[in-house]
Order: C-alpha cells, then structure tokens, then sequence
C-alpha cells in the first residue's frame, strides 16, 4: 500500500503508451481539448432535441455497441487522480480500464478489471532493469483512495449512463468541443447512485468505495457532452463538498478500438515491494494514511 500511495502522489507515469509505449498507445487518447469521440464538425443533433433521460438512454446504447475505446482524463492539480490516458473496455463483462500518467518520469501503469485493481511497469521500463512485465494486485483498503473508485466511473460509461437517468436531470445547453458542436446534460445524484455506476462492484469493496466517494460530498454532480451520433464526447464529475473546481473530466476517442484486457494470470504476479525499481524518489513516504489503520 505503501508503494500504491508513493505512485499516486507523484501520478502514474510511462514512458510511452499501453503495455509498452507503442506507437498508438493509451497516451494518444484524446485530451480534454483535444479530438473527442467520432470526429468532424456535426452539429448537436438528435442528442439537443430530446430531454435528458431520453438522451441519455440514446448514448448508452450507442456506447453498448461501441464496446470500448480511448479515453483521457483530466484533474486539476492537487488531487490525487492523475491526469493520464488509455484504454477502456466495457462490451464484456467484467469491464476493464488500463491508464498511465501523462507527465514523464515514472514507469508504472494500472490495470483495473471488473474489482480487481493491479500495478505493473511498462514493457520499456522492465526492459530497462533486464525483467519482464508483471502486475502486482492491489489490496482492498485502497479502494478507499479516490484514484481507484474515479478510474473506475471511466471504465464503463454504458452503465454511468444508464445510472445518471434516475438522478435529477437537467439540459445544460449547446456547446462546442473540439469544433463540433455537442449538448450538455447534467445529473445530480447522491453517494448510492454514484456507487451504482461503477460495475462489477462487489459487497466487499463497495465500503471501501463509499468512504472514497464521501470525501468529495453527499451527492455529487455529473456532466455529460453528447455529439450528434448520440456518442458519449466526454463526462465530468464533482462531489458536492469539493465543488467544480475539483472536477474530475473523462473524454473518449476512437470508439470500438479497445483491446481485451484481462486480468493478470498468476505466473505473471509478483509482490509488491517488486515495484521499487520502477518508483521515482518522492517524499511521501508516510504511507496511505489513517485509512491504512
């Protein structure tokens, strides 16, 4: 917990994009101000002239199909989420989520699948030490960082969207994102509703992310853009106690072009303290905090 802790202080970073860095990788996701899902100047479309669940229930059904994609996320700086890129796979169940850090540096990359989280280097960070990949699986208490529960509102927007239709809905308004033209639709929800969103959530884990999800607030706000194919453009999310500024943003790109990802087989984990050659030198040593206790 220790080495996850000093990891998320100084945000997961790689050298290149996922499992490796190869050309194409997680880190061409699009940015927030960057090329969203689909591509062209369309304009709002079918998704402004219908009310908010309807179109929220449209865009779940175009993110089903799609099955997968990049995607990007964003934070402002002192939060422990990590601005960072990859790829989400939510066609099959369970769902999965790969991310690393946007800032150079680090070595290390996450793998969440359904409720299971791991840590890993990349390709070119083993090979730098003569090793090759491995995962290590991260204990259940860190579910309790808000890292793990906001990496995992990413991975599945079909059921984020499914969720937010039961929320207080309201149409925000037309706007333009990248050059096209996208309508915006809020959902204010409490903890519950937000916990509902993350999939394969088990009886186990669900404290662990409900104590997470307190710390930003009782209830928590969810933007969602919609472009004119009824695609998901890009969601954000902000607890209440924490307000806008501490906004949380995902964007997705490339839709349907996720690979499988699976969880790690066992010949490929390791310990955790197996991660030190890939961490940085950071001063947050202290470990995870009293949430460790």
């Amino acid at each position: 917990m220790t080495v996850a802790a000093v990891v998320l202080a100084g945000g997961l970073t790689a050298c290149g994009g996922a499992g490796g860095g190869t050309a194409g990788g997680p880190s061409a996701a699009a940015a927030p101000g960057g090329t969203a899902a689909g591509s062209g100047t369309a304009t709002g479309g079918k998704a402004a002239g219908l009310d908010p669940k309807a179109a929220l229930a449209a865009a779940a059904e175009v993110m089903r199909k799609a099955g997968g994609g990049r995607y990007a996320l964003s934070a402002p700086d002192g939060l422990e989420a990590k601005p960072g890129a990859g790829f989400a796979s939510w066609g099959g169940r369970p769902a999965a989520i790969e991310y690393l850090g946007d800032a150079p540096g680090a070595k290390l990359r996450v793998r969440v699948v359904g409720n299971e989280a791991y840590m890993g280097p990349t390709e070119q960070a083993a090979a730098a030490v003569g090793q090759q990949t491995f995962w290590s699986k991260m204990p259940f208490l860190m579910w309790r960082r808000p890292f793990y529960p906001q990496l995992s509102l990413a991975m599945d927007p079909v059921t984020r969207l499914t969720v937010a239709q039961a929320g207080r809905l309201s149409r925000v308004g037309t706007e333009t994102v990248d050059g096209a033209e996208v309508t915006r639709y809020r959902a204010v929800e409490d903890v519950a509703a937000v916990l509902g969103g993350i999939p394969d959530l088990t009886e186990e884990h669900r404290p662990h992310v409900e104590v997470a999800l307190r710390k930003g607030g009782g209830t928590y706000t969810v933007d969602f853009w919609l472009n004119a194919r009824q695609e998901l453009v890009r969601f954000r999310e902000f607890g209440e106690q924490d307000g806008e500024a501490k906004a949380v943003t995902v964007t997705y790109s490339a839709l349907g072009t996720a690979p499988a990802m699976e969880a790690p087989a066992e010949q490929d984990l390791r310990k955790s303290f197996d991660l030190d050659p890939f961490l940085d030198p950071s001063p947050a040593t202290a470990g995870p905090g009293p949430e460790a206790a």
